[in-house]
Order: C-alpha cells, then structure tokens, then sequence
C-alpha cells in the first residue's frame, strides 16, 4: 500500500472518530456546551489533531449532517439497479432502506435534530429532490389534473414525518414496521371518513 493511501485511511478513520465523539457528546449536553477540548479528549486525540482535520464545532458538524444527507440521498433507488420501474406496491424496499439507515445513524440523527432545526425541512428537501431527478410517478387512471411536484412534495413530506413520529416514539417500532406502514399510508385512498360524537357542535 502507498503511503498516501495509508495517510487517507489514517485522516478517515481520524475524522470519523472526532465525529462519533462529537454525536455522542451532543447526546449528553447543548452544543454550545461541548468544547474543541471535550471532543477530541472524548476521541482520544489531543487540540492539535482536531484542528489538523477542522477549523471548528461548526465545520465537523456541517460534516456530519452533510454526510447523513448524502447517503439518505442515495438510498432511493439502490435495491433496483437493473429496473426501469416498479409497481408502487414493490417500492417498500427503499422504504424499508432509508428507515434502516435512521435507525442505524439514529444517534447522529438525534444529535442533528437537537442542534439544528433546519434537518426535516433539508431531509424533505434532499427527498423530493431524489425523487424529481430519479422517479416519475404514475397514479391509477394518471389524472391529468395531478400536479407532479405536488405529489413528489406530499410523499417527501409523508416520509419525513413518519421518520420523525418514528423518533417522538424512541424508535419503539422496527424499521420493517414504519416502512409498511408508510407503504400503506401513501399507496391506499382514505374510503369514508366517520365524525366521533364529541367532535359534533352541539
């Protein structure tokens, strides 16, 4: 192995501790409350290595929510490398992808919802935009009146919020669950909608 290479594994494996240390850090106290010193002591490095790798807290958590979006971002159409398309019902296995990777990054996705409030509206965002450059969805019948971007928004918007009602509960569902149930949600039209009695006025 080169030494470059041997340096680039040394840089990564380095960065992703610092940046560990730091979610776990953000999962005890405020982020104003963790310093550079708390964080590299918690990675077992010492000041001079963390600012070998970032200029500060704000550059390594940028990293960090930067790469968590980035393989959110990417889950979309993994498990159908060699397909054209898929019958809305077979599309749970990306569901099924991208709850697995919140509940396997679950400590980095609390820590980023805890610091920074802007995180749903970017995983909306980075959703719907996967989805405009990916998918071209095709309702039952395809009313012409369906406008696209409007669906694309509203299945975005579902997703994340399942993904958030997901962590309100602390993640008491598995991933399968909250997958199908989504499914279920988006791909069923609501058929009657009964009024309970107290709702009445009287």
């Amino acid at each position: 192995m080169r030494m470059e290479d041997r340096l680039d594994r040394r840089s990564r494996r380095t960065r992703e501790a610092l940046q560990q240390a730091y979610v776990r850090l953000l999962r005890e106290k405020k982020a104003s409350a963790v310093t550079i010193q708390d964080i590299a002591e918690a990675a077992d490095y010492n000041r001079g290595t963390f600012y070998n790798h970032y200029a500060g807290k704000e550059e390594l958590l940028a990293e960090i929510r930067s790469e968590f979006l980035r393989r959110f971002s990417e889950l979309l159409l993994a498990p159908y490398p060699d397909r054209s398309g898929v019958e809305a019902a077979e599309i749970y296995p990306s569901s099924l992808m991208l709850f697995e990777h919140v509940e396997r990054s679950r400590e980095t996705f609390l820590a980023l919802l805890g610091t920074d409030a802007g995180l749903p509206e970017a995983m909306t965002r980075v959703l719907r935009e996967s989805m405009r450059r990916d998918l071209r969805l095709t309702l039952e019948g395809d009313p012409a009146e369906v406008d696209q971007d409007f669906m694309l928004h509203y299945r975005a918007s579902a997703t994340i919020g399942t993904l958030l009602y997901w962590a309100e509960t602390g993640f008491k569902f598995s991933a399968s669950y909250m997958a199908r149930q989504l499914m279920l949600q988006l791909n069923h039209r609501l058929d009657y909608i009964a009024f309970n009695e107290k709702a009445r006025p009287e």
